[in-house]
């Protein structure tokens, strides 16, 4: 009786295990999205002052977008940070159909001017990596399209005059597939690289 349990309890083991692995993997794993975006056509800056056609400019590639502010203390500097290990990761694995951005949810502060000192600073690597910004409006009804939450909190300002002021904010990367559709949502600051670069490898080219 005690060796027919322990031979089940192995059995049990082992299967758990090989779930395990195999969700780890990804191995024909279905992404939980597969939506529209609701973004619709507009004209946004890069980094650069280059004009971007977005979302089109990203079509036909696996984009990961997320929003970001440079003013911002922690969250931000951390998805950028996650941003960066993800780009890299796909360089090591010569994965090069997917195209990476961050959108800033500040454009009266993040000029392409500001954007590209808060990537230099970082060593972003701008081959498939791409800072935004663009018109107010625009920007809004980006958010408001992926339930983005930034809402800007009291103002004040510095002895110099300098004005201040911080963002509540969602904290996300988004997985959009190369037809514009979101696959897949993660915590930016906190996020499991490697699920990231599964899920990529889920959609494939």
């Amino acid at each position: 009786m005690k060796t027919t349990i322990n031979k089940m309890v192995n059995i049990l083991a082992t299967a758990a295990l090989l779930l395990i692995l195999l969700y780890s993997c990804g191995c024909g794993q279905k992404l939980p999205e597969n939506r529209p975006s609701g973004i619709k056509p507009v004209r946004l800056l890069n980094q650069d002052s280059s004009i971007i056609n977005f979302p089109d400019a990203f079509k036909g590639k696996t984009l990961l977008l997320s929003f970001i502010y440079t003013n911002c203390p922690d969250i931000c500097p951390m998805t950028t940070h996650n941003m960066q290990l993800i780009q890299e990761q796909l360089k090591k694995e010569n994965i090069d159909y997917v195209r990476l951005a961050e959108m800033s949810f500040d454009p009266a502060r993040d000029t392409p001017h500001i954007l590209k000192e808060f990537g230099d600073i970082r060593d972003i690597d701008y081959k498939n990596f791409t800072f935004l910004t663009g018109n107010s409006q625009d920007i809004k009804n980006i958010l408001d399209s992926m339930n983005i939450l930034a809402l800007p909190g009291d103002t004040t300002k510095t002895e110099s005059g300098n004005i201040v002021y911080f963002f509540t904010h969602t904290d996300r990367i988004t997985l959009i597939d190369k037809e514009g559709k979101i696959r897949n949502e993660y915590r930016g600051s906190k996020t499991n690289i490697q699920q990231i670069i599964n899920d990529i490898k889920t959609l494939g080219d």
